[in-house]
């Protein structure tokens, strides 16, 4: 099946790149398709959920913004459509919200703030109006490191904070708004970073402490506290915890090709020559599968596609470029179809939809 994945990075460029599968199926090769001027430093990148010809990337520098841009059918080149400001300094993380794909919510990395950006009804353009902006105070071990991460959708917001070591759990007031309504605390120092929510249970990946973390997620204003269920480390045996820096964490999708969902989760640092690895969990209960070795360095951020979700695309900021994998064994590893090294600092990845549908199941 024939691919088409955009990448950012810390460049001015967004690139499109292009999966062709050999005679057999089983392998192929990545060529450069288009690429687009994307001002300062896109290195994060997102899809509208309503109109997936639309996508977004930060500028993430002094003075924050988020750009839209609709993407060609043909060559996926971007054209530019409005510019909206995040009201603060190195929008690091966004979110563009479900429920009709009107809303992102960005993080300012370095002014520890979230705004909400209210889209108009082309889904291109920004609206004068936003919500509130939401500022995260408090102080871990780390007192550096005071900026807000990632977000989640689940019923609710939630921010994490990698200086005070806390997810911030958001809701909606009488007026719409996100107001702060709670937070879950995560070891001290641990850094949380990225993380995902399933059947209540809130998996975070730790940059600082190099681990994995389950938490019970219970409803907001239960009276019911949650819980510390598991911490796992994610870097591979013999790693120095010191030298290294998790990164993203991806939840596969559940269906018939893949009735078995894992947890991927990258590190960063690695000094073997064979690069960073790629952490591979399963779930109920959390447990490491195994890693594996990419010939990359420095794995920012890695991204899951395809009707089935069969597909992930990683990158190497500092180094080897760009590498496309299908998850094998029912997802419980990942079998290398294609590299290319002519990407400058790739983070963010969008697997472009493909028009074809899922697997259906048997009857």
């Amino acid at each position: 099946m024939a691919l088409k994945i955009l990448v950012g990075g810390y460049t001015s460029l967004i690139t499109a790149l292009l999966y062709t599968p050999n005679g057999s199926g089983t392998a192929g090769s990545l060529s450069l398709l288009s690429q687009s001027n994307a001002g300062t430093n896109p290195s994060w990148l997102a899809l509208n959920p309503s109109n997936s010809s639309i996508v977004y990337a930060n500028q993430e520098t002094w003075g924050g913004q988020i750009w839209s841009f609709v993407i060609d059918p043909t060559t996926a080149a971007l054209t530019k459509k409005s510019t909206g400001s995040t009201g603060g300094n190195d929008p690091a993380h966004f979110a563009v919200l479900f429920g009709g794909g009107n809303e992102i919510v960005a993080a300012n990395y370095d002014s520890a703030s979230t705004i909400d950006m209210i889209l108009g009804t082309d889904r291109t353009t920004f609206s004068s109006s936003t919500g509130p902006m939401i500022t995260y105070t408090g102080s871990g071990p780390n007192t550096s490191r005071q900026t807000v991460i990632e977000y989640m959708i689940d019923q609710e917001l939630l921010i994490n904070d990698l200086g005070s070591d806390k997810t911030w759990r958001l809701s909606r007031s009488s007026s719409g708004a996100w107001q702060n309504s709670g937070s879950i605390q995560h070891p001290a120092g641990s850094g949380p970073r990225h993380g995902v929510v399933l059947n209540g249970n809130l998996y975070t990946v730790h940059e600082l402490s190099n681990t994995l973390t389950q938490h019970t997620l219970p409803p907001l204003n239960s009276g019911t506290p949650s819980q510390l269920v598991t911490t796992l480390p994610v870097i591979p045996p013999g790693a120095s915890n010191s030298t290294l820096a998790a990164a993203e964490l991806l939840l596969s999708p559940k269906n018939c090709m893949y009735p078995t969902q894992y947890l991927y989760a990258t590190n960063r640092g690695d000094t073997d020559p064979n690069g960073d690895t790629i952490a591979i969990f399963s779930l109920n209960p959390l447990q490491l599968v195994g890693h594996v070795r990419t010939g990359l360095q420095q794995i920012r951020g890695a991204a899951i596609g395809g009707p089935n979700g069969e597909y992930l695309v990683a990158g190497g900021q500092t180094s080897g470029g760009v590498v496309l994998y299908q998850r094998t064994s029912g997802g419980k590893s990942l079998t290398e179809l294609a590299r290319y090294s002519n990407v400058n600092q790739p983070t963010s990845f969008v697997v472009l939809p493909t028009g074809d549908q899922p697997s259906l199941c048997p009857s």
